[in-house]
């Protein structure tokens, strides 16, 4: 596959997702792989039922959380909530969201991840479902892990 200008593109940007070495389910992981696979299956759970509290509960709540979702982004949870994930969850249905980590790394309070997603749901009547992959930087908060900062980006696509 060429890139712009007519460069190859590396095998690694056109493998396709489900052939990422993933780490695998929560139970078999251990440590901070272990506690984010956790998280991401909490908030996978929120989605799924479209329970803002549950998402909530996996998020920074605050002025500190950061989110860029393809290339717009979101500056605090007041704008998140208000003008992505609130309407996300109040337009799509019956959803499907399921996301594993591809690598994980954490010190202390701060650790970080990248994995890669899948999400299905149906909107105006057609089922709809993107790939992608996403990092996320979270931040042990009163024991807990939150996530502080996430990015995600869907795969295009293919063209014909």
């Amino acid at each position: 596959m060429a890139a712009p200008g007519g460069r190859e593109m590396p095998a690694w940007v056109t493998r396709p997702l489900s052939d990422m070495p993933l780490l695998g389910p929560a139970e078999s992981l251990s440590g901070v792989e272990r506690e984010l696979q956790e998280l991401l299956d909490r908030y996978a759970k929120g989605v799924e039922a479209a329970e803002l509290s549950e998402v909530e509960a996996c998020m920074r709540t605050d002025e500190a959380f950061l989110s860029v979702e393809s290339s717009y982004p979101n500056y605090g949870w007041a704008d998140y909530d208000k003008n992505h994930l609130s309407l996300e969850l109040g337009m799509l249905k019956d959803m499907e969201y399921k996301a594993e980590l591809v690598h994980a790394f954490g010190n202390g309070n701060l650790s970080y991840g990248v994995f890669v997603f899948t999400a299905s749901a149906e909107r105006d009547g057609q089922r709809r479902t993107k790939q992608g992959m996403g990092t996320l930087v979270a931040e042990k908060m009163d024991g807990d892990w939150r996530i502080r900062h996430w990015t995600t980006c869907a795969r295009r696509p293919p063209t014909s």
